[in-house]
């Protein structure tokens, strides 16, 4: 069985019973100082260390399919959601409080969404935390994997910290395990925490191999590509343009390459292509390890909530004839909304994936496309369009090429050489618009280029406000105040 099917199974498992062992320190307080008994006899061995890492996936797949608000607040639902490609969708205007008020940028500090989104992502932070701090301390025959598990949880700690950062802006940068009496840490800075971010990766990125260099039981771990293509968004979110051609040139260096067909991406066939630098991986079956954002997106008349329908501005961006309309929306008529939903996450027969046979309907097999390689391609035009745009449009046109696949050279057409400046740029930014269309971008993209405000303020977004949302009231509450709200929340 291939290792990302194993993956899935041990954080079924894994992720309990370190629960259980953290919980069960509360027995040892009148003997023992907190936390040292269980988790000293747990972090022992090798085995031990391979299943905390495995624990540390757990919040991940929580983000991305099995906690019903953290799942809501995927950036393939909540990210998308108020922005001008898609509306919330669902049984009515009003269906789904926390996804209405992202809709009409009304976001409540009380919302379940935002809640979840913090505390699943911080429960993340202290599952790679603790195999950080207690990894270096076990005996391995194989040190090169004792480094390769380290690397690994570096990179799933910028994963859960890059999700925060783009939320709520700067957060408590938390490091290790914190002992009691050190829970109550202040927010950093922006610029703080995506230092942290990046030093985490640069970690991962040295000590991580590619699965291209691996067997096919490697297939489902963060891996040098995925570093490599995180840190890359990373720093297009700051604006460090320079920094990612560096990063590009060697995350090109590894031989990933466009899969050829691009309406095969999202389909199970589909999964882990030679363009896919990482993905959260799902199964449907009784060890109930699946994803339910398939139940959230799909059609009501296809037994799923309606969520996210394309604008109409969204469906005239894509050119006449090119082939990733049909391969990333669909028409299914109903009651509310534009009846136009998102078919990288469907099921047949929208999709070649089925609806669950076991589990209910929030146990889906989708895997959840998180880096792909056109979207580095993209970010290296973006990146180098002024200094260099002979090369950017290469890297364009290599992801138009692939679009049109079969067709003739007229549909989507290579773009001309004798393009520059901001020309080229618009021309990047459809090509985001229309490849990455309902993967989470959208909104991000617009923040990070300047364009929110004049592009959602008709659909109530404020700008200087609601490029981040509010701080859950509980989280500062618990704080006494430490923890201080975000402006004109």
């Amino acid at each position: 069985m291939k290792l990302y099917n194993n993956i899935k199974r041990y954080i079924k498992y894994s992720f309990p019973a370190i629960m259980i062992a953290m919980v069960s320190c509360t027995d040892e307080l009148e003997s023992e100082a907190y936390g040292e008994p269980v988790l000293e006899n747990f972090y022992t061995n090798p085995v031990q260390a391979e299943q905390a890492l495995v624990a540390a996936y757990s919040s991940m797949s929580e983000i991305a399919g099995s906690n019903f608000w953290g799942t809501m607040g995927n950036d393939v639902i909540f990210g998308e959601i108020g922005t001008d490609d898609f509306i919330k969708g669902g049984r009515t205007a009003e269906n789904n409080t926390p996804l209405l008020e992202r809709d009409t940028w009304t976001i409540s500090t009380s919302s379940q969404i935002i809640e979840q989104m913090w505390k699943v992502n911080y429960k993340g932070i202290l599952f790679t935390n603790l195999v950080i701090e207690n990894i270096p301390n076990i005996d391995f025959d194989d040190e090169e994997r004792k480094k390769e598990i380290l690397a690994e949880a570096h990179f799933l700690r910028a994963f859960y910290y890059f999700d925060l950062v783009n939320s709520f802006g700067g957060v408590p940068i938390i490091d290790r395990p914190l002992d009691i009496g050190e829970f109550n840490v202040p927010r950093a800075t922006k610029e703080a925490t995506y230092t942290f971010i990046e030093d985490d990766l640069k970690i991962a990125i040295a000590d991580l191999p590619s699965r291209l260099s691996k067997d096919a039981s490697y297939t489902g771990r963060g891996d040098k590509g995925a570093a490599l293509g995180m840190m890359m968004r990373v720093l297009l979110y700051q604006n460090k343009m320079a920094q990612i051609e560096t990063y590009g040139n060697q995350l090109f260096a590894l031989g990933f390459e466009l899969t050829p067909d691009y309406t095969t991406i999202f389909q199970p066939e589909g999964e882990w292509n030679s363009g896919s630098l990482f993905e959260i991986n799902f199964s449907s079956d009784a060890s109930i390890l699946g994803t339910g954002i398939p139940r959230r997106v799909n059609p009501i008349g296809n037994k799923g909530g309606g969520f996210v329908q394309a604008r109409e501005d969204l469906r005239n961006e894509f050119e006449d004839s090119d082939p990733r309309f049909d391969a990333t929306l669909f028409f299914e008529d109903y009651s509310y909304g534009t009846d136009w939903y998102v078919r990288k996450y469907a099921w047949a027969p929208y999709s070649n994936y089925e609806l669950p046979a076991i589990g209910g309907n929030n146990n889906s097999a989708n895997n959840i496309r998180i880096i792909r390689l056109a979207d580095v391609y993209l970010m290296y035009a973006e990146a180098i369009y002024n200094s260099d745009p002979t090369t950017a449009i290469e890297y364009v046109n290599k992801v138009r090429t692939r679009a049109r696949g079969t067709a003739a050279a007229t549909v989507v057409p290579d773009l001309p050489n004798s393009l520059t400046g901001q020309d080229l740029l618009e021309a990047i930014y459809h090509e985001r618009r229309v490849e990455l269309a309902g993967e989470g971008f959208r909104f991000h993209d617009l923040v990070r280029t300047n364009r929110a405000g004049a592009l959602l303020s008709p659909y109530g977004f404020t700008e200087g406000t609601n490029e981040v949302m509010p701080l859950p009231i509980n989280e500062i509450t618990l704080s006494n105040g430490v923890l201080t709200q975000n402006p004109n929340y």
